[in-house]
């Protein structure tokens, strides 16, 4: 994970008022920063991201009862606009863990496709999220991990985080319609009309 940092504001005085000017003047400029560094409060409803990134949520849903397993995707910018999204059916049934973590692979490849570079991954599945950080080559789902690393190193900001599954809900209608309707449809630089509904919400 890639964090964002200020640079450090030094001086050659050493007095009280300057130290205390010095203070404030960096709590304020950290305050304003997107650091990645540290963990944050779970945010209350799905938050769009800084200016000049992309945020990427992604899903899976899986179905033993129907057999069938399926990805959502979608790209949002700053002003919570849809930039790209994708629902995908899978060729097979498959857990729900290593559905969640091709979920995570998709989304990568369709940012890489578009030519972003500063990018968030957002997903509601903790074994996804960590099997990337802890880069968990040694799983059955490893080379997949190790695919979506791979791509990553080609963005110039990436992170990955987890995201309450009630903040999910677009990725996840997504993965349902693609399970349910079987095909799959890639949008570019407009908002699917299946899920419009789900978007406004996201931004009151």
């Amino acid at each position: 994970m890639e964090a964002i940092n200020h640079r450090g504001i030094s001086h050659s005085k050493t007095c009280p008022v300057w130290q205390l000017a010095k203070s404030s003047l960096e709590d304020y400029v950290g305050s304003a920063l997107w650091d990645f560094s540290y963990p944050r409060a779970p945010p209350s409803c799905w938050v769009p991201p800084p200016h000049g990134f992309y945020k990427i949520n992604v899903d899976g849903a899986s179905s033993n009862l129907e057999n069938s397993s399926s990805i959502g995707v979608v790209i949002r910018d700053s002003f919570g606009q849809v930039v790209a999204a994708v629902r995908k059916p899978l060729q097979a049934c498959f857990t729900a863990e290593i559905t969640e973590v091709m979920a995570l692979e998709q989304g990568v490849l369709l940012a890489q496709e578009i030519q972003l570079s500063r990018v968030i991954f957002e997903s509601d599945s903790l074994n996804a999220i960590q099997a990337v950080k802890d880069k968990a080559s040694g799983s059955n789902y490893g080379h997949i991990v190790q695919g979506i690393l791979q791509v990553s190193e080609s963005f110039e900001t990436c992170c990955f985080k987890l995201l309450s599954r009630n903040f999910n809900s677009v990725a996840h209608e997504l993965a349902l319609l693609a399970r349910r309707s079987g095909t799959q449809h890639l949008w570019i630089g407009v908002t699917p009309p299946c899920v419009t509904s789900f978007i406004q919400a996201d931004l009151m």
